[in-house]
């Protein structure tokens, strides 16, 4: 199998590693050549274009693919830059896509398409926030390339965590965490790990077309994760600060608490770490082993 990744930074270089050593010929797309380096040293042919220029795909890409999986990411940009990535970005991919062949497509999005704010669960027919300007534009980016083959899945990632990353437990490690209002704001967290095997596993059910929320089996309060955190490592809980106002807060704050029922019913994905225990248990003897890793951007 040939794997094209559209956007090959922190979940398309994990990706590229497990489909390699699955026996697949994988080619990674970054804007910059900065990574190739490290990108070859891993197996993963790096090819250096730019979503948001349109005739990119057809200059510096060679041959068909048999899975292509849509990773790009607008590091953590504003509006703009998801006007760039998803809006303009995800128009060129589905034109390349509409000729290029490929049997099966992941287009990774995101669990930020649901603005609730009451701690409700939330499904995949929960996106509906017309006067929300980027969510609208990634809404977008979804139909676009939805529309581009007849067999795409696509998969809203809540927070992805793993080596070498989580902001919040980051900052608990480093003292200079603080616990937002009462604490109660659920987050909504799913392992690289996790998010990888689900990749692969829409890949495979070609005929498995639809949306699907990935996340684990637990939302867990700020608080709690906290209290976790702290009765485990024997750290002090961060401090509790006031909330800012969410109506001047960017980006806006959510509160919500989002179902995986439906990917798991469909592809009898079973996690690796239903729960952030699993996963921080294992980040934290990474820890104390000495074993670091930096992530690596989109």
């Amino acid at each position: 199998m040939r794997t094209l990744i559209i956007g090959c930074g922190y979940v398309g270089e994990a990706l590229g590693q497990r489909l390699i050593a699955l026996g697949h010929d994988v080619t990674g797309i970054r804007r910059s050549s900065e990574h190739n380096d490290r990108l070859a040293r891993l197996g993963i042919r790096p090819v250096n274009l730019d979503i948001t220029r349109e005739t990119e795909f057809e200059k510096k890409l060679d041959g068909q693919y048999d899975w292509a999986v849509i990773a790009a990411s607008s590091s953590r940009g504003g509006e703009e830059a998801y006007r760039k990535v998803y809006g303009l970005g995800s128009k060129h991919v589905a034109q390349w896509l509409k000729t290029a062949g490929t049997q099966s497509v992941v287009f990774i999005s995101s669990t930020s398409v649901y603005r609730q704010t009451n701690g409700e669960w939330v499904s995949e027919n929960d996106a509906d926030t017309p006067q929300n300007i980027t969510t609208n534009i990634l809404l977008e980016a979804e139909q676009n390339i939805l529309e581009a083959r007849p067999a795409v899945a696509i998969l809203r990632s809540s927070g992805i965590y793993g080596p070498g990353r989580s902001h919040l437990f980051r900052q608990f490690m480093n003292g200079t965490a603080a616990i937002e209002g009462d604490g109660k704001r659920f987050l909504n967290m799913v392992h690289l790990d996790d998010l990888v095997e689900a990749i692969i596993l829409a890949l495979e059910l070609v005929g498995r077309r639809g949306i699907y929320n990935i996340t684990d089996d637990e939302p867990v309060t700020q608080l709690n994760f906290f209290k976790w955190l702290s009765e485990t490592t024997g750290r002090p809980m961060p401090p509790f600060v006031p909330e800012s106002n969410p109506s001047t807060r960017k980006p806006r704050i959510t509160n919500k608490r989002v179902s995986n029922k439906l990917v798991k019913k469909t592809f009898g994905l079973l996690h690796n770490y239903p729960t952030f225990r699993e996963g921080f248990t294992q980040e934290l003897d990474r820890l104390a082993n000495g074993k670091t890793r930096q992530p690596l951007s989109p």
